[in-house]
């Protein structure tokens, strides 16, 4: 993790790995196909973010092959208790300001698992994500408040950026009800 505690790429994968794992039991090949599946429709193909091996997940005693060995012989792999503590840890995680592929994935991933928590929790998580919004808000404001922005088009595109977290402000304040 980050200082702030934020998921670095491979962890992301990790999140997703154990989180498609903790919904249930699932062979490698259909695992590994799952996670490469979820993370490139929201942040397309990426070596970075999948270079993470499954096989490191079993090595660190997250992962289990249940009646196999892992990757060679296409094993059932399952979570294991610190694999459960990895994952909550994971999705308690909080998400750094700005949009970014990662950002995009991380919040994807946190969202697709939110269910894993127990209530507070995803209040938590929700409030933080609605205090991350509420930062970008003010800060692109801020921006927009600038008289030197008056050429070109930055102007309304701020606006629209603008528009564009109300938006989000407002789905988190619903989802927190």
């Amino acid at each position: 993790m980050y200082r702030d505690n934020s998921l670095v790429p491979k962890e992301a994968i990790r999140l997703a790995t154990l989180g498609f794992l903790a919904e249930g039991d699932r062979s490698y090949g259909d695992l590994a196909a799952e996670v490469r599946a979820f993370a490139s429709r929201i942040v397309g193909p990426s070596l970075d973010l999948l270079g993470t091996s499954i096989e490191l997940l079993r090595f660190e005693g997250l992962i289990e092959a249940v009646g196999g060995r892992g990757m060679e012989d296409n094993a059932v792999l399952r979570l294991t208790d610190r694999g459960r503590v990895a994952l909550r840890e994971y999705l308690s995680s909080t998400i750094r300001p700005g949009v970014s592929d990662l950002n995009k994935l991380v919040l994807a991933l946190k969202l697709r698992f939110i269910d894993m928590l127990d209530v507070d929790e995803r209040r938590e998580q929700i409030g933080q994500l609605d205090a991350m919004y509420r930062g970008e808000k003010a800060r692109l404001e801020d921006l927009r408040a600038h008289d030197e922005l008056d050429g070109g088009f930055l102007a309304a595109w701020l606006d629209m950026e603008i528009d564009q977290v109300d938006r989000r402000i407002a789905w988190t304040r619903d989802l927190a009800k």
